[in-house]
Formats: C-alpha cells, structure tokens, sequence
C-alpha cells in the first residue's frame, strides 16, 4: 500500500523557503567559467566552531605569553632585590661586628670602673650573654631555609648576633648604673670623711698628739687627749676638714669656743679654743670651708687648735685622717 504524504502545499514550499543548504558562485572579473559552492548549514556550523576554537587557542596563547612575560619581569626584580638584600646583609654583618668589638672594648673598660667603684667584677660567663639554640622564630622562616638556604642561614645567624648586642647594651647599662651608684655613694663617703690639715699655716706645728693618757698641763692630772692639739698664731684661720653640717657653734666648758660638724656616715669631727667663731648651728659648709679663728679659749695654756676626729660616736686618732701629709 502506498505511503500516504499528509503534507499539504503550503508546508513544502515553507520548507523549499528555510534554506538547507547554499549556494556560493565565483565570477571571475576576466570572464572565465563560473564556480558553484554549495555550502550547507552544517558545513556553516562546524566552520564557525572551528574559528571560535581558533580565537580562544589564540587567546590562551597571548595570555600565556603575557604570564610568562609577566614572570619574567617577575624574576628579574626578585633577582635585582635578592642582589641588593644580599649587599645590605653583608653590610649589617660588617657593622655588627664592628659593634661587636666596640662592646669588647666597653665591656673592658667596664670591669675597670667596676674596680674602682669598688664592686666585683663581671664573670665572663656572663659577659658573653649567650644563649644558645636557634631563635624562637625560626620556624616561620622554614620556607625561606628551603628557598634559600644560604642567606637564611645568614639572616637567622646576624638576628641572634643583633639579639646578643641588644642584651649586652643591656647588660653594660645595668653594670655602668650600678657603678655609678657606687661612685655616687663612695663620693659622698669621701666627701664626709676628714682628711685635711683643718690649719693650713706653715708655721703651724702639733705641739700635743691623740692619747688614752696625758698629763694636762693646766689640770695637772693624767687624763685621755682624744684629740691633737696645733699650735699657731692667734687669729690663723682654722677650716672644715670634711663637708658636712654644723651641729654647735659656742662655748662649752673646757673647749672654750667649739665648732662641732656632723659629716654623715658616722663622721663628726671637733674644733676647740677658737678666738672667733665664722659659723652657725644648722649651717652647711663644704671641705676647706673658714670655721673660724685660732685663740685660746677655754683650759689653753696658749693658741692652739684642738681637733678631734669622732668615728660612730668614739675618739680615733686625727692622725690617721689627715690624708695631705701633715708636717706641723
């Protein structure tokens, strides 16, 4: 049985007008035979995928060669900063050890300061301030020591010698602060401690020295002279052997006209039988300072100056406190 076609008229020529495929003629100018194309729309399809496909090979292309470009210039300034991290490295390194060897010489000259302030020297144990093993930091440098280890190595070993500067400034400061301190304290010590000739005259002379038993000349009895006596013209000048604050200024029997200074650090020290008196209780005078003038005041049998030196409140010898070589 034959098939039956169910398409009318109007659809075949719809369909005759929805082209399936073209037709493409070349003329040539010259004349010449006419060349016929068919090109159909699969063909059209496929030659349009075909061009996308080369645009974006293309593209990817550029693009590659843009990135590559990219880390070309990429590594050329990574390499232009290593090189200049490089120099700055060996720089550091030159000026810390050059630092290095100033804190050598500082250390040095510490340990005689130390000395002369009277404090223990420094165990160079300590002085090295070493403390051993790698940084704390170093495991967040574990991708730079896979990189580079070199520099790395480099890099950690000047951070640990820049850490040790760092603790010796510290220590050297700590040191030199507690020297000073000494210094400070042992300048006030010397400063409170007689050790002048409190009469300076050259025609001054001890005419009576420091003793547990003495006869006294106007008492006429043994007794302690817990002093020296100096002999000098009436009216020489007598000065303060040590810087310190006047405690008495007056008369008190026996010393006639007295002086008395409290030195600090348990230093008093006693001038007797003064004509006149250039100080007042509460005063503060400083070594060398005019007390007043030589008489004889008081149980003298002439003009003298009696000294006495008092250490933590008991006599001792002036003697041993006149540090200017006393030649009376």
């Amino acid at each position: 049985m034959p098939e039956r076609n169910d398409t009318t008229p109007d659809e075949l020529r719809e369909a005759d007008l929805r082209p399936g495929r073209w037709t493409v003629q070349i003329m040539p100018d010259g004349g010449g035979s006419i060349r016929h194309f068919r090109v159909t729309r699969r063909m059209v399809r496929l030659a349009v995928a075909a061009v996308a496909v080369l645009v974006l090979v293309g593209v990817g292309f550029a693009v590659s060669l843009g990135a590559d470009a990219l880390r070309t210039a990429e590594v050329v300034r990574l390499h232009i900063e290593n090189r200049a991290l490089t120099e700055d490295l060996a720089r550091m390194e030159s000026q810390v050890a050059t630092l290095d060897g100033y804190f050598d010489r500082l250390s040095a000259r510490d340990q005689e300061i130390r000395l002369l302030a009277g404090l223990p020297l420094i165990d160079p144990d300590v002085q090295a301030v070493g403390v051993g093993g790698p940084k704390a930091d170093a495991p967040r440098s574990e991708r730079f020591l896979q990189t580079s280890p070199e520099l790395a190595e480099r890099t950690l070993a000047l951070g640990y010698d820049v850490d040790k500067l760092a603790r010796r400034v510290d220590l050297l400061s700590s040191s030199l602060d507690e020297a000073m301190d000494s210094v400070r304290v042992h300048e006030e010590i010397f400063r409170a401690r007689p050790s002048i000739r409190p009469v300076q005259a050259k025609d001054s002379w001890i005419s009576s020295s420091f003793s547990r038993s003495r006869f006294h000349p106007v008492l006429l009895v043994n007794r302690p002279h817990e002093g020296i006596d100096i002999a000098a013209t009436e009216g020489t000048p007598f000065l303060a052997t040590a810087a310190g604050r006047i405690v008495y200024a007056g008369s008190k029997p026996g010393y006639g006209k007295v002086v008395e200074i409290d030195h600090g650090y348990g230093y008093v020290t006693r001038y007797a039988h003064a004509a006149t008196l250039n100080v007042k209780r509460g005063q503060r005078v400083e070594r060398g300072a005019l007390l007043g003038e030589i008489g004889r005041t008081g149980l003298a049998t002439a003009p003298n100056l009696h000294y006495e030196v008092l250490v933590d409140g008991k006599p001792a010898n002036p003697r041993d406190y006149l540090l200017d070589d006393l030649t009376y």
